[in-house]
């Protein structure tokens, strides 16, 4: 026998064919087949019931982060008063058990193994509530828990990743520093932060037309991704699934993914027993319900003079994408392109890694991953400036991108603007009397032993736009009525958050009427299916030039309309180019005294049958990103703001006051939309405050995970900044990437200063470079306070 044939393994037919030990897969493919067929399994159309009757859909959790399930009974479950149906893995039709490709493979029900504590394990249907947590009580689920990875140390350590590392990077890293360079080297870690929704998370799934489609109640800030999650659950058009969505109270009251989830599992549900369902989960601190931040360990080995310029700078930026990634990817490169911030670092470096955890990750908060980059360079310039005994402000200006310098883009090839670097920097600095104030600090300081005081300033650029370009587009529909009032429909989910008065504004703008005759419809997604994200993206911006684009071409309409009525009136010298439509008139600019209308217009349309229903779409140019090259151009434009933070501590206590917050912003293009502008400016900042200054997230370094979710550190009035200054600066640039929201995000990220500020109060009182000092994040009283007993110690 030759030596191939020696590595011939024969295939071995099974000793008794006729009785399998186990059922093969297309014997149990043709068996869920024949139950379909035969209505044992999903009802007839015959079947649904009344939509008056709601049945309760609780989902059952895994309680631990790694387990393998051993054995699944839900006979005593089945038979408790009240309950509809019991519905594992294998209840589910084959190739049904999957949440698509938004979740990379995540199954709805869990079949063998459970990854993270609080996947769905089991469905269970019922009356109400009550009997449906009952019948929980009765589910026999054994499980064999396993050591998971709860931790990016841990998942380090075990070369747990989701993929391969992303590089972005320009010149060279040397190996050593050349003469009079120093070289440092560290790592730290920044937490997450849970999103504490005002309301509750609420998905109701109702048949209708007779089991054909469904309509689907949810708070979600994407209600297109769960109208396409029930159509595929379903199996049926998208065209047959009918979205209502919950008002919401501000961006940060709904999440995006999770909804979608929930409202996979209500489908089922309602498929199953034929009547309209409310999906429950195991209580309110379940991950289900509970988006959370991406957590971020950084490494870093930079290279610098004397000075403090940075001449190189090595980072690395390890990721908690999860056990299943869903968009962490694109949490991370978010951090990536924001790693080089305002810093023209000659030779830079951003290597990201997306670990695997045993916990499920979300990204729903608004500037996700934005911020962990961001912050990661200002943490390494510090420590930089620290080192050196430098103050922070004189090394972060050496490090600018500078006007004529070589460096005109980012690592990755876009282009940057340093003269509005400079803008808000130098606004802020004279805005709040910066060096006037550090001085009369430091002598504050002096009369002060149990109070004390520190100031810090921080720049930020801040991309407007998602790496996926695919979501940067809108839709808006503009309809004049016979009065010559305005109809406008955007496929916007409704934050309340004023933006309905820019929407006004703008289509007035460009028809030349009054706004009060323009009513603005949001939420509507069944005229326009589109629904463009409110988080990551420039949203308003994109929407303000779909409706832009609508405008224009009903004013080309009118234009012909308007030209044939002065005709009319023997006005025929007048010529179309020179039509104006300006404060509810219409007229050539070499004719003012004789206008029309603009209802006279209306009219004369309506007449000539001339079309006044308008579809408006933008999607911003020439948009791309390449995660292997490390290049593209991903952002329609970048908005620019610094802002300057003084904070006292109290020595005994620990806590953090925020006496003043000077901040200069690039704002929205209409100057009367400062209020909106002002409004989210504070809340994305006080968000950023909160996650660094005091709200604990369930999930610690350590691994170590509570059941309850602790809200007693958002932030309250009480916390507010005694004493806020801001100037909202107009943004240069192009019309069409002229940033229409430039404030909803990226004042998170100028949170930063505040941290830096404590730092500063912290070397008032004796905090040395020399000493090994670490304050974690969050920086909560108690934290503040063991770190001065450290000092305390250090210095003995």
């Amino acid at each position: 026998m030759s030596d191939t044939e020696d590595n011939i393994t024969p295939f071995r037919l099974p000793a008794d064919p006729q009785k399998p030990a186990k059922e093969t897969f297309g014997e149990r493919l043709r068996r869920r087949r024949d139950q379909l067929g035969s209505g044992g399994e999903e009802r007839t159309l015959s079947s649904w019931q009344s939509r008056s009757r709601v049945f309760t859909a609780l989902v059952v959790e895994s309680p631990h982060a790694a387990a393998a399930i051993v054995r699944m009974d839900s006979t005593e479950a089945r038979a408790a008063e009240g309950i509809e149906a019991v519905l594992f893995a294998r209840d589910i039709p084959p190739f049904r058990n999957a949440l698509g490709r938004e979740f990379s493979g995540e199954p709805l029900l869990a079949e063998e193994e459970v990854h993270y504590r609080g996947q769905p394990v089991a469905l269970i249907i019922g009356r109400d509530e009550k009997c449906c947590r009952a019948a929980a009580r009765l589910l026999e689920i054994d499980y064999h828990p396993t050591p998971g990875i709860l931790t990016l140390d841990h998942a380090l350590a075990m070369t747990a990743f989701h993929e391969a590392p992303r590089v972005c990077e320009r010149g060279e890293i040397p190996r050593q520093p050349r003469s009079g360079q120093e070289e440092r080297s560290g790592t730290f870690f920044l937490p997450s932060q849970q999103a504490h929704l005002i309301g509750q998370t609420v998905v109701k799934v109702t048949p209708v037309n007779g089991g054909r489609g469904f309509s689907v109640e949810a708070r979600t800030l994407s209600p297109t991704l769960v109208r396409t999650a029930v159509a595929r659950t379903a199996d049926i058009p998208e065209s047959d699934v009918q979205i209502e969505t919950v008002d919401l109270a501000g961006v940060t009251d709904a999440l995006e993914l999770e909804p979608a989830r929930l409202a996979m599992l209500g489908t089922r549900a309602a498929m199953t027993c034929g009547a309209a369902v409310v999906v429950k989960v195991d209580g309110p601190d379940s991950p289900l319900i509970r988006g959370e931040r991406h957590p971020i360990q950084v490494d870093y080995r930079v290279i610098h003079d004397k000075r403090g310029k940075i001449d190189a700078l090595d980072l690395a930026l390890y990721v908690d994408g999860g056990y299943f990634a869903t968009d962490s990817a694109t949490v991370m490169d978010r951090a990536t392109l924001h790693a080089d911030s305002v810093y023209g670092i000659p030779n830079l470096r951003i290597t990201s890694r997306l670990c695997r955890t045993n916990r499920l990750t979300s990204s729903s908060l608004p500037a996700e991953g934005s911020a962990q980059g961001a912050w990661a360079i200002e943490e390494i310039v510090r420590r930089v400036a620290a080192a050196l005994r430098l103050s922070t402000r004189k090394v972060r200006e050496s490090n600018f991108y500078e006007e004529g310098h070589e460096l005109k883009t980012t690592p990755y090839g876009q282009s940057i603007h340093a003269t509005d670097i400079q803008r808000v920097w130098h606004q802020v600095l004279h805005r709040g009397d910066f060096d006037n104030r550090v001085a009369a600090i430091q002598k504050w300081n002096q009369r002060n032993p149990c109070y004390k005081r520190g100031i810090a300033i921080v720049p930020v650029k801040f991309g407007l736009g998602d790496p996926r370009p695919e979501r940067d587009a809108a839709a808006a529909l503009v309809q004049i009525l016979a009065d010559g009032s305005v109809l406008v429909r955007v496929g916007l989910v409704d934050v309340n958050d004023g933006f309905r008065g820019q929407i006004r504004e703008e289509v007035a703008k460009h028809l030349g009427i009054d706004k009060e005759g323009i009513r603005v419809i949001l939420n509507d997604f069944e005229v326009l299916p589109r629904s463009t994200p409110v988080i990551g993206t420039d949203a308003a911006g994109l929407v303000l030039r779909a409706l832009a684009d609508a405008c224009r071409n009903l004013i080309v309409r009118l234009r012909e309309v308007a030209l044939q009525l002065f005709a009319a009136r023997g006005q025929t010298e007048v010529e179309i180019e020179a039509i104006r439509f300006l404060g509810g008139l219409v007229g050539p600019d070499i004719s003012p005294n004789s206008p029309l209308h603009f209802k006279e217009v209306i009219e004369g349309a309506w007449r000539k049958r001339v079309n006044l229903v308008e579809t408006g779409y933008h999607r911003t140019p020439n948009l791309w990103w390449d995660h292997e090259l490390g290049a593209g151009w991903p952002f329609s434009a970048f908005t620019y703001a610094a802002a300057a933070a003084e904070v006292q501590v109290d020595a005994f206590t620990g806590e953090v006051q925020i006496l003043r917050v000077d901040i200069a912003h690039e704002g929205s293009p209409s100057p009367r939309q400062n209020d909106r502008d002002f409004a989210q400016l504070m809340r994305s900042f006080t968000l950023g405050v909160g996650w660094l200054l005091s709200e604990e997230s369930s999930a610690s370094r350590s691994g170590e995970e509570t059941r309850a979710c602790r809200s007693d550190g958002v932030l309250g009035f009480g916390d507010a900044p005694f004493q806020v200054a801001t100037d909202r600066l107009r943004p240069h640039g192009d019309a069409l990437t002229t940033p229409g929201d430039p404030c909803a995000e990226a004042p998170v990220l100028l949170a930063a200063c505040v941290r830096e500020a404590l730092w500063d109060a912290l070397g008032a009182f004796g905090l040395d470079p020399d000493l090994e000092i670490e304050l974690p994040l969050p920086s909560t009283p108690p934290r503040v306070l063991a770190t001065l007993r450290e000092i305390s110690r250090q210095r003995r």
